[in-house]
């Protein structure tokens, strides 16, 4: 008998999940806004592993405006190269490309995966303007801020960092105290490819349908600064550009309005924090649009992601820093591992199991991401140092190669990478 699913969430990690859980369950996605798809929205990545996952269950390449990855520019504060890496995980490890795309084409077709007549099973229920209020994980029943009252045998919780669900399964705690701040922000801008194109100090970038990726500049001060600029591809004509460097006068206002987005900052401020350690032909990427400043933060990791008849997944379950790229992928990886072990299961009283197996098949994969984001981003905590790094080789092969839930419970079980003390040496 299928189950009944309430999610929480109409973002990737709940269209994802509601894709897959279709085929077998009656599945209802609340979602707290409206979407609109035509917002010029951010842009990210989907590496092979999570695309990959995404093809096999029928999310098409041609609707979603990609540029595919195929190099990894290292550049230096003057944009004088110093390293180039040819990086068509296609070719590097076979399968599926990982892709470069707005957050809203990827949304819009997720939404086709979730409700699209098309694939296998009753389409999701997908309501809009449906802000979660209240959750009673004993129940099973989730309220909404206009009185509405759904029940289901689960609830998943994909709502983001402020989860409500989080706070229900955390046993009513303020969410904001598990959300971890690192004095780090990056303003954010779009630009086209047609912004650039006329620059040779851009040719790297200005043709996408034959090379396109990440670059990344860092300060005079060298790999170790948390000041850097990352230029990437968002599609094959357009651009974003982010710049990481301190809080500063904006932890006060991040503080008192409750945000993670400040926007419409002056270029003046960019200029200010970058102007002095980068050449002007990268601060200039700024000023091709409006300016955003995102605060960089991630949620401290918890014992569990599940209780009662609900269970968190992505940014819920346990939001990363964004310097590893990978917070997406997470997600649907997330996704798929639920719906490949609820597939099967046509009683409540086999949902836990279920999601114990969940979190023993997920959360060692997840915490390499934190770790490693940490890393890179020079926020490594104290528990983090008592490890060993994780190379960058070590990093792309345990994520671009993984092949999902089902191979993953069949794969001998590895010690996590870089577990070991680090040498006092």
């Amino acid at each position: 008998m299928p189950l009944k699913i309430i999610i929480c969430g109409g973002g990737i990690g709940g269209l994802t999940v509601a894709g897959y859980l279709r085929a077998q369950h009656d599945v209802t996605i609340l979602e707290r806004g409206t979407l609109d798809f035509t917002v010029n929205d951010y842009g990210l990545s989907v590496v092979s592993s999570s695309f990959n996952l995404l093809q096999k269950a029928g999310v098409k390449l041609d609707n979603l405006d990609t540029a595919v990855m195929t190099h990894l520019w290292q550049r230096g504060p003057n944009n004088e190269e110093l390293r180039t890496t040819h990086f068509d995980t296609r070719v590097r490890f076979g399968g599926a490309p990982s892709v470069l795309l707005k957050r809203a084409k990827l949304q819009e077709e997720l939404l086709r995966f979730a409700t699209g007549t098309e694939f296998t099973g009753a389409p999701a229920k997908f309501i809009q303007s449906a802000k979660v209020s209240e959750v009673d994980i004993s129940a099973g029943k989730v309220r909404t801020e206009d009185g509405r009252v759904f029940e289901g045998d689960l609830i998943i919780g994909a709502d983001g960092i402020y989860s409500v669900v989080r706070g229900a399964v955390l046993g009513g705690q303020d969410v904001s105290q598990s959300i971890k701040h690192y004095n780090i922000l990056a303003f954010m801008a779009q630009l086209s490819v047609e912004d650039i194109r006329s620059d040779p100090r851009f040719a790297y970038l200005s043709d996408p349908a034959t090379q396109a990726g990440l670059s990344s500049a860092h300060s005079t001060s060298g790999p170790r600064s948390n000041k850097r600029i990352l230029t990437y591809h968002t599609s094959k004509n357009g651009l974003q550009v982010v710049g990481y460097t301190f809080e500063n006068e904006f932890t006060e206002k991040f503080d008192s309005t409750k945000t993670a987005i400040i926007k419409d900052i002056p270029i003046s401020r960019v200029i200010e924090d970058f102007g002095p350690d980068f050449d002007d032909c990268f601060v200039n990427l700024f000023r091709h649009s409006k300016i955003d400043a995102w605060r960089i933060r991630d949620v401290a990791p918890l014992d569990s992601w599940f209780s009662g008849k609900a269970v968190l997944i992505g940014d819920a379950a346990h939001a990363v820093t964004p310097q590893a790229g990978q917070g997406c992928n997470i997600t649907i990886e997330d996704a798929e591992a639920l719906g490949y072990l609820l597939r099967d299961v046509e009683s409540p009283d086999a949902i836990t199991p279920a999601l114990e197996k969940f979190m023993s098949l997920r959360k060692d994969r997840v915490d390499l991401v934190r770790r490693r984001s940490h890393e890179l981003g020079n926020t490594r905590t104290d528990e983090d140092k008592t490890k060993e790094p994780i190379t960058p080789e070590e990093f792309a092969r345990t994520m671009f190669t993984y092949q999902g839930a089902e191979h993953a419970l069949k794969a001998p079980k590895h010690p996590p990478m870089g577990m070991g003390m680090m040498s006092t040496a």
